[in-house]
């Protein structure tokens, strides 16, 4: 039986008949999520997204952004949208697709499993079926050219942001961790997170974790399953304006911080400083600061040649591709059909995106070549 989850829809901007004025530059669009959970169900899933204008799933590296059938934005406009409402669709996502209206389409990731979509009409409803696999779907309201107006709409003057209160001993606020298909975080108490659970933390403590490849037989991660890797991470929430003011100074130092929406990443010593006041405040484990994709290969031809990590993927596969904790050494076994022919201890390292990647998307992605033919 299909599951219909009620989505709560965020009106982002009032829009007016008053002409010329503009929207604060750091305005983005308010979003719901619904949802934020890995499915796999042949049964899937359905969301009723009447009223909204805007919605998308994402799965792996691909994600689907829907909008109305009158929406006379273009595909660039519409998925602009969707990167600056999801830091996740900016950061972790290279191939997008876009479904206007009813239809049907897929997640269009290259490697990996596929989320299937199918927008209907059912009762004056407009329902969202997802089968397959996906890591969240996200429903909200925002496009002013959904309305299907030629003329260009303006908007109100966009109140002023409410002050964030200062941090007080021992207040606590809980965000969403996200994890890499097939990975998860986990964190120094012995808590282990697989993408999509709540964190209750306190503003200002510090919480060290570390990545983690999972078991792909069982999806776990723990003393008998998957792989820790080395690098500790130390992750610490404070308020709107702290981060702000944090945000304002890392910008001035490029070379040590990545700076994005919701997150500061000190390079140098690995720590996270997210914004608690955030709309949508989580952690955000993304490509080439947490893990990398490593793909495996071997010279001449990868036909009955397999890759295996033990604990990790321990029945071999021809040309692996697997996520893996960057900055960690993970022992790599060649195999010639069912005979393992070599191993190595293989750095975890990030693509300078030289030589045969010219595309920046696919920096993320690093490949291993076996020497044995």
């Amino acid at each position: 039986m299909k599951k219909t989850l009620v989505i709560l829809l965020a009106v982002v901007m009032i829009f007016s008949a008053i002409p010329a004025v503009a929207v604060y530059a750091d305005e983005t669009p308010s979003i719901t999520y619904s949802d934020h959970l890995t499915k796999n169900s042949d049964n899937g899933y359905d969301y009723d997204i009447t009223g909204a204008s805007i919605a998308w799933v994402k799965q792996a590296t691909g994600a689907l952004i829907w909008v109305a059938e009158n929406d006379t934005r273009s595909d660039d406009e519409i998925i602009a949208q969707g990167k600056e409402a999801d830091p996740s669709l900016a950061n972790a996502v290279r191939d997008f697709a876009v479904l206007k209206g009813f239809g049907t389409a897929e997640t269009p990731n290259e490697n990996g499993s596929k989320a299937f979509v199918t927008v209907t009409a059912n009762d004056g409803k407009t329902i969202f079926s997802i089968s397959g696999k996906y890591s969240h779907f996200v429903s909200g309201t925002g496009s002013s050219a959904a309305s299907g107006s030629s003329e260009t709409p303006s908007t109100t003057e966009a109140p002023a942001a409410t002050e964030a209160p200062a941090a007080v001993d021992g207040e606590k606020v809980s965000i969403r961790i996200d994890a890499p298909l097939k990975m998860a975080v986990a964190f120094e108490d012995g808590t282990i997170y697989y993408g999509g659970e709540m964190k209750e933390v306190v503003y200002g403590e510090e919480y060290s974790f570390r990545m983690c490849a999972v078991n792909w037989e069982n999806g776990l991660c723990d003393e008998n399953n998957g792989i820790y890797g080395t690098v500790v991470y130390r992750m610490v929430v404070v308020h709107r304006d702290e981060f702000l003011a944090l945000a304002k100074e890392a910008k001035e130092n490029p070379d040590r911080y990545t700076v994005k929406g919701i997150d500061i990443i000190d390079n140098v010593d690995k720590k996270i400083i997210v914004n608690g006041n955030a709309t949508d405040t989580h952690l955000e484990t993304d490509v080439n600061n947490f893990f990398v994709a490593y793909r495996f290969h071997f010279e001449g031809t990868d036909y009955n040649k397999k890759t295996g990590i033990e604990k990790v993927v321990n029945t071999p596969l021809e040309s692996l591709s697997v996520n893996l904790p960057v900055g960690s050494t993970i022992t790599c076994n060649a195999y010639n059909g069912d005979e393992m022919v070599g191993s190595d201890n293989v750095f975890i390292t990030t693509n300078s995106g030289e030589g045969e990647y010219d595309d920046e998307y696919l920096t993320s992605v690093n490949d291993y070549t076996w020497s044995f033919k």
